[in-house]
């Protein structure tokens, strides 16, 4: 019986490209170690923690990129949710009671990019809303939290993520319309 591959054959980059992140990958698992060792070592706050998530950061935005949803939306939305993280583990473990300001007022920023660069090539972009869609729908479930819940925090910034959140979701509907349910049974295998 004769098999007929159909898988094409790695090319030399990509074979180049694995054995480049391999290389690369100790460096980053030692300097992890190290940072978690010379806190260790010295004591105070917990400091080893961002550095490390800090390293896991530009590991994925800047040497192992994403080979499929690698696109400007996605990109994007991957820089916003990191530096919000990484804002949310500098307020627990370095300096309390910034973020739940700061966080909300970097979203809206973020937010407003990432609609910019969608709507400015909606025909591309609206097979890639799926990141954006998601953060959207996360920070309009944060804002409405925090609005609700939480008390002695100023809210404002949530009220104006809250709203951006909203208005982008009625925008994508209205100006998709048909083809805002297409991309989302496409997404999500429904029928």
């Amino acid at each position: 019986m004769d098999i007929k591959n159909t898988y094409p054959p790695a090319t030399s980059p990509a074979i180049t490209r694995r054995k480049l992140l391999t290389l690369l990958r100790w460096p980053f698992i030692l300097a992890a170690i190290a940072s978690v060792a010379v806190n260790i070592a010295v004591g105070g706050p917990l400091w080893c923690i961002i550095a490390v998530f800090s390293l896991y950061a530009i590991w994925n935005l800047l040497i192992s990129t994403d080979l499929v949803e690698y696109n400007r939306t996605s990109q994007s939305i991957k820089i916003l949710a990191y530096s919000s993280l990484l804002l949310a583990l500098i307020d627990v473990f370095i300096v309390s009671l910034i973020a739940i300001f700061v966080i909300p007022i970097v979203c809206f920023g973020g937010l407003t990019v990432c609609i910019v660069l969608f709507f400015s090539n909606m025909e591309k972009q609206k097979h890639n809303m799926l990141p954006l869609l998601n953060f959207t729908f996360a920070s309009v479930i944060a804002s409405a939290y925090v609005i609700a819940f939480e008390h002695g925090v100023s809210k404002w910034p949530y009220i104006v993520l809250l709203s951006l959140s909203v208005a982008f979701i009625l925008a994508l509907i209205i100006v998709l319309r048909q083809d805002f349910k297409i991309e989302l049974k496409r997404r999500f295998h429904l029928k």
